[in-house]
């Protein structure tokens, strides 16, 4: 995660601020920007495919 986008998401926040939140938005936010990143790579599974892994798991 760049700079940045760690200041802009620090902007967006409300004056008081529960550290503990702010970190976990932090991290979700990474993971969701590292899954974008891979999708674009074409690292990523189709509907389809989750679909059936899912299948998979369930009983």
């Amino acid at each position: 995660m760049r700079k940045s986008r760690i200041e802009e998401i620090v902007a967006s926040l409300p004056e008081k601020v529960d550290v503990y939140h702010f970190i976990e938005r932090l991290h979700l936010i990474d993971k969701i920007e590292q899954a974008e990143q891979q999708i674009d790579r074409g690292e990523g599974v189709s509907h389809e495919t989750a679909k059936q892994k899912r299948s998979q798991w369930q009983p």
